[in-house]
């Protein structure tokens, strides 16, 4: 192939590239969906695919360098954005593989590409986030890794970073009616609940694992009362 031919080639590769500016309208489909009424998570998930297969075609996205322009900032700030959307979607969607590979990715973006970027507002939460699934997948080791990452200040400062550590100093110290009762406060009101329920599970698993040991018989109203479940019924369907 000679040189003119794969310069045409280039060329023509360059010009069927999507713009910033193309990918930010298919963006804006996707957040109208993601946040409309009813359940959308289907156009979702396929508006979401189309905009990581454009991904691609940004210049400027890691591991490649940035050379600090205009451009290669409003690649990556919408890039992040777009990711951060997709974690969220993973959780509406209930896909607990597809939430971590996120968070690997926006990782990246958080400490490698930190000084190119202005601060997102959905860092904390979503790392937050994060933290409340291992702890609700019981991986305790893996939290206290990701928790170390985490500046020590923002650990009691930030609140997003401050409740998962409380819980799970909670359930250190075997005070799951606090973990069970933390559940009502509604911070993460919607993604987070997901999790949340994951988590208050783990913990009935823990105190029924714990009760065994602890009591040769027990009444079924007081064993209610310790796992804290509203009816008998609810009782009889985790027994």
């Amino acid at each position: 192939v000679c040189s003119s031919d794969l310069a045409c080639w280039a060329d023509s590769a360059a010009a069927n590239m999507p713009s910033v500016a193309e990918v930010q309208k298919t963006f804006e489909q996707f957040k109208k969906a993601f946040t409309g009424a009813g359940d959308q998570l289907d156009a979702c998930l396929q508006l979401m695919t189309q905009l990581k297969i454009a991904l691609l075609d940004f210049s400027s996205l890691p591991p490649a360098a940035t050379d600090g322009s205009a451009t290669a900032q409003q690649e990556l700030t919408l890039a992040r954005e777009i990711l951060e959307h997709g974690a969220l979607l993973s959780i509406k969607m209930m896909d607990i593989p597809s939430f971590e590979r996120y968070v690997a990715q926006l990782k990246v973006y958080y400490t490698d590409c930190a000084a190119h970027l202005p601060e997102s507002q959905r860092q904390f939460p979503i790392l937050g986030l994060n933290l409340l699934r291992l702890l609700a997948q019981n991986r305790i080791a893996e939290f206290h890794t990701e928790l170390e990452l985490i500046p020590t200040e923002l650990q009691h400062s930030n609140v997003y970073i401050k409740y998962p550590a409380q819980l799970e100093q909670h359930i250190m110290e075997g005070s799951y009616n606090k973990v069970l009762a933390a559940k009502q406060e509604g911070l993460y009101a919607k993604e987070g609940m997901f999790f949340m329920d994951m988590l208050v599970d783990t913990v009935r698993d823990e105190i029924a694992d714990c009760s065994e040991k602890a009591y040769a018989s027990i009444k079924a109203a007081d064993l209610q009362g310790l796992l804290m479940f509203s009816s008998a019924k609810e009782l009889s369907d985790f027994a």
